[in-house]
């Protein structure tokens, strides 16, 4: 580390040409050290995997704390439809899936929202109306120049990531330091859809200007995907239903996702200027759009709620004699736009380094259109048989349930949202070098601000039908046979078209619901404005093989928030009139430690400190009164923010020649986690008394513990006779054990999102121009949903997916490839306490891509 540091030294105040790095790894970790001490700089080339390998587990092990990284070469090595799919083959990362893509990181199974997400060295701006987590679909992955997590901070950091920081940093001219030119067109087909895939990307940029001072790279990717979903949910995120002592579900209810499309655009511009060793300017902007557009159709076979409903019930199943049937249809498009610009410097000053940066973000999400039609028969119009015989229970209905003409208009509803976050920050960080304390050692202090203005806008419409009989046999344009490879009957399907022509053209018919209308409309309307301010002073101090970083952190966070509260008295025109507040000061010292035994081994710890702040919808102070059902359900703007002490270790060695193997322990212990409450209560709510009512609000617990195991290797098997020396393999598996105590729980519970086993294996073979992966990535069964008891509890079931690309290069410029993601075809899969009390499932196929590239 020691001989590293000064050599990126002597290359200039700034730090050394990243070519140095990638010449000598080359020649292997040892090899590097003797080579830096040498001066050798003749230049090996490796491309692929090996080097995309090489390059990520170089900067691991430069890194002081405990960092992963995805490197530019890696990203698109197998079909990665966004970042997030990147980044979750690193250790002790797995993603929330939607639809089968993956959207939100999960790091040491700790929930997306306790992760800060940033680019380009700055904060990132989330568009989701309700919380802070960042949306990593919404990013294509072709945009990308390299992905770091980081486990263990300092105190140069932002101080809201106890789950970890996610660095994405886009592709800069200097970073290549050549003419760059590179492009890439994508077809792809999916199972159950004839709708194909459409994909392409363009890089290009340089160095210019009078002794290359000028660099400026532009990039751009477009991509439509079509997504076909089958989902069945057998029970609302509640229990299961017990009647005569078994349980049964509440329904079985089908949709389908039929026609859908996500479609995402995205652009990069990066400007530098370099007139001199000690000044570095740029500019960088990045843009991000990303559009779900889908219409759900969806049949619903209600179970009945009390024992007169059904006959000859056992556990394995039953008659139901009487029973309501519901068809809905509902078109929904999502539009999410992020922008991001940023200008900042480095600059020589005095001894050290000042570097400067101002970045302004505004992400916004659209739903112009969520509207939904619903068609229902009598109360006691269907019969069917059910079997509970395995995880996907069964179901035959009636045949009366697959006729149109039972199904009469009942509803329909109509609503529009929009939420926007307007960030700006402005940060500043001086490093010098203390030579004085060893080689490498350097003093770090700066400061930074944030503000931060979050809002969320809903407008709603509920309307009942009062007219004549109305069936749907007058605005059914086809019929789905059956899902589920026709396990499943589904029936006549709604067409959206014809039901809102019906709408518009017989308004006089609909009469407007004006409670649902008020609570679709005001119920999750918010505005939130944060500022925080914060400056830290941390050091560098190198001895020889010991490397140690104290230092400490402080920011100042200051909230105002406004929302609606909803009661019997509220109009459609009620503005703001609930209202709360938050100021609060937080230290966060922190200690991080790099012994190298070696230059192959070496041993890291850490003690960091770091905060959670609640999400947006948790602070907001809306309050909905029902006096009817004498429930009240608000958010609460006192809330604690998290709190963690985290301890890391890990022992790493590097192979010789390439390659590594690390184990890693880490424990993160948790003060104030929050969960959603249900308690019983008297009290006045937004002015209205209530007695012994139900109250439903997001709280504080005590504490709570993760505590996990990290295992990764990463090796090219050069070692093996030809031509089988082109193998290779990479593998991670984390262990992780936690729990919490939710007030009115006795039990332990699993924490929030935590997977006890995450995993990622790789296998790829490079050789005579043809590259060829199989990777699997795997999270065993996570809480998703804390319920009043174990029997509520909802959780997400184990998930494994297996994906492969192969490659073969016609010319050193021009590659043909061929991928498929999903291969083994998995479902997602959520239960209520056991896996056999099934609350949705849903398949999403395969999909197979192949395409061309072009790189200059």
């Amino acid at each position: 580390m020691r001989r590293q540091d000064g050599a990126r030294r002597r290359a200039g105040r700034f730090g050394g040409a990243s070519v140095l790095a990638i010449t000598v790894a080359a020649m292997g970790y040892g090899g590097q050290a003797a080579a830096q001490q040498a001066g050798v700089v003749d230049e090996i080339v490796v491309t692929g995997q090996r080097a995309s390998d090489r390059d990520s587990l170089l900067k691991k092990r430069d890194a002081v704390s405990a960092v992963e990284v995805v490197s530019a070469n890696d990203v698109g090595k197998l079909p990665d439809q966004n970042v997030a799919e990147a980044v979750r083959r690193l250790s002790g990362v797995s993603v929330a899936t939607d639809k089968g893509e993956g959207r939100y990181l999960i790091i040491r199974g700790l929930e997306p929202s306790l992760a800060n997400v940033t680019i380009n060295n700055q904060t990132a701006s989330a568009p989701e109306p309700e919380s802070r987590q960042v949306k990593l679909d919404d990013i294509p992955s072709a945009l990308i120049g390299s992905v770091t997590v980081i486990k263990a901070l300092t105190p140069d950091l932002d101080a809201n990531a106890i789950a970890g920081q996610v660095d994405i940093n886009t592709l800069t001219a200097f970073d290549k330091n050549k003419t760059i030119f590179s492009m890439r067109a994508v077809g792809g087909v999916y199972d159950d859809t004839n709708a194909q895939a459409k994909e392409g990307d363009i890089s290009a940029g340089g160095l210019f200007g009078v002794d290359r001072q000028f660099g400026l790279l532009v990039a751009a990717n477009y991509s439509k995907r079509p997504t076909y979903s089958e989902d069945i949910i057998g029970t609302s995120d509640t229990a299961w239903q017990t009647i005569n002592g078994f349980d049964v579900p509440s329904g079985l209810d089908s949709r389908v996702y039929d026609p859908a499309f996500r479609t995402r655009k995205g652009a990069v511009a990066n400007f530098d200027w370099r007139p001199s060793e000690d000044v570095k300017v740029y500019a960088r902007f990045m843009y991000s759009q990303y559009d779900d557009n889908e219409t759900r159709n969806r049949f619903r076979f209600i179970f009945p709620s009390s024992a007169s409903g059904y006959s000859g019930m056992t556990a394995d199943g039953g008659t139901i004699t009487g029973t309501r049937g519901e068809r809905y249809v509902r078109r929904r498009r999502e539009t999410t736009d992020t922008t991001t610009f940023s200008v900042g410097g480095d600059f020589a000053v005095g001894p050290g380094v000042l570097t400067v940066q101002g970045t302004h973000s505004l992400a916004t999400k659209e739903d112009p259109i969520r509207d939904e039609f619903r068609y229902r028969t009598g109360s006691t119009a269907l019969t069917g048989v059910y079997k509970l015989n395995d995880e996907l229970f069964d179901l035959t209905p009636s045949a009366s349930s697959l006729d149109p003409t039972r199904y009469n208009l009942n509803t329909y509803k109509a609503n529009f949202r929009s939420a926007e976050e307007d960030l700006n920050q402005i940060r500043a960080d001086y490093k010098m070098p203390m030579d004085s304390w060893g080689d490498g050692s350097y003093l770090k202090f700066g400061a930074k601000y944030l503000s931060r203005d979050k809002s969320t806008d809903q407008t709603g419409r509920s309307y009942v039908y009062n007219g004549p009989t109305h069936t749907l046999a007058g605005e059914t344009g086809r019929s789905v046979a059956s899902t589920y490879d026709g396990r499943y009957a589904f029936g006549p399907v709604v067409d959206f078209e014809a039901a809102r022509f019906f709408f518009n053209s017989n308004r006089g018919l609909f009469g407007l619901d004006n409670a649902g209308s008020i609570a679709d409309t005001l119920g999750s309307d918010f505005e939130i404005n944060e500022t925080i301010t914060s400056a830290y002073v941390m050091g560098s101090v190198t001895r020889d093989a010991l490397t140690v970083i104290p230092g400490v952190r402080v920011e100042r966070t200051e909230g105002d928030y406004k929302a609606i509260a909803v009661t019997a008295t509220s109009t459609l025109n009620d503005k703001f009139n609930s209202f709360g507040s938050q100021s609060y000061t937080d230290w966060f010292p922190s200690l991080n430690m790099k012994y190298e035994f070696s230059p192959n081994l070496m041993m890291r710890a850490s003690i960091t400190t770091a905060i959670g702040r609640p999400n947006y919808d948790q602070l907001a102070p809306t309050v909905s009164v029902d006096t009817t059902t004498n429930t009240v359900t608000q958010g609460n703007p006192n809330l604690q923010p998290l709190e963690s002490v985290n301890f890391d270790a890990s022992l790493e060695y590097y192979f010789p020649s390439e390659g590594g193997i690390s184990v890693g322990l880490f424990h993160k212990k948790l003060k104030n986690p929050i969960f959603t409450s249900t308690r019983v209560a008297s009290g006045t709510f937004a002015g209205v008394p209530m007695i012994n009512a139900t109250i439903t609000e997001p709280r504080n617990a005590d504490e709570a513990s993760v505590t996990g195991l990290e295992f990764n290797v990463q090796k090219p098997l050069t070692f093996l006779p030809e031509p089988f020396d082109g193998l290779g393999v990479n593998f991670n598996m984390t262990f992780v054990s936690g729990d919490t105590q939710v007030p009115g729980r006795s039990d332990d519970v699993p924490l929030f999102l935590q997977s006890k086993r995450v995993a990622s294996a790789q296998i790829y073979y490079e050789k005579f121009g043809f590259s060829g992966r199989v990777a699997y990535t795997y999270h065993s069964k996570y809480l998703e949903l804390v319920g009043t008891t174990e029997n509520d509890d909802i959780y997400w079931g184990k998930q494994g997916s297996l994906s492969a690309r192969a490659a073969y290069n016609v010319t050193k410029q021009f590659q043909v490839f061929v991928e498929g993601n999903n291969l083994n075809d998995e479902l997602d899969y959520r239960y209520a306490r056991t896996r056999s009390r099934m609350v949705e499932a849903e398949r999403y196929g395969r999909s197979y891509r192949f395409g061309l590239s072009y790189t200059y």
